[in-house]
């Protein structure tokens, strides 16, 4: 019993000093303080060299020193392999409406004259839109910036 009241009064007292606004002083470094440790700064690592090397860069990081002349060369290319299939796809385009604006020969042959034609634009546009994404892709991971690739 006379432990417990020995902790509280304890207790008490460091929770009245503190409540007392008894701060700790906040220690104040002047020019001359400076001048003192100056000649001991080499002993806080600040002119340490590392024990080994840095790693080489990774053939991905390496690339990134690429600039807009690149990128934009390389978007030029990407739509000069693109030119064919778009206009493929244009060609195949203009077929799907002249078979719509010709009267059907038989009953329901519409969908089967333009069938086999739609799937081929679907199939084209897919790829083109796929070569696209990955370039992008690729220039994004690189941090082309997305000026560069019009």
């Amino acid at each position: 019993m006379l432990r417990c009241l020995l902790a509280l009064a304890c207790a008490g007292s460091a929770g009245a000093s503190a409540l007392d606004g008894d701060k700790k002083p906040v220690p104040l470094y002047t020019n001359e303080d400076l001048r003192r440790v100056s000649p001991y700064r080499d002993e806080t690592g600040v002119s340490s060299k590392p024990a080994v090397a840095p790693a080489p860069e990774p053939a991905s990081e390496r690339g990134r020193g690429r600039g807009e002349e690149y990128w934009r060369r390389e978007a030029e290319r990407l739509r000069d392999r693109l030119r064919p299939l778009r206009e493929h796809a244009s060609e195949l385009r203009f077929r799907i409406e002249e078979k719509r604006h010709q009267p059907p020969r038989r009953r329901g042959s519409f969908e089967a004259q333009t069938g086999p034609l739609e799937r081929r634009l679907a199939a084209l546009e897919e790829r083109i839109r796929e070569a696209e994404s990955r370039f992008e892709d690729r220039a994004r991971r690189e941090r082309a910036l997305p000026g560069w690739l019009r």
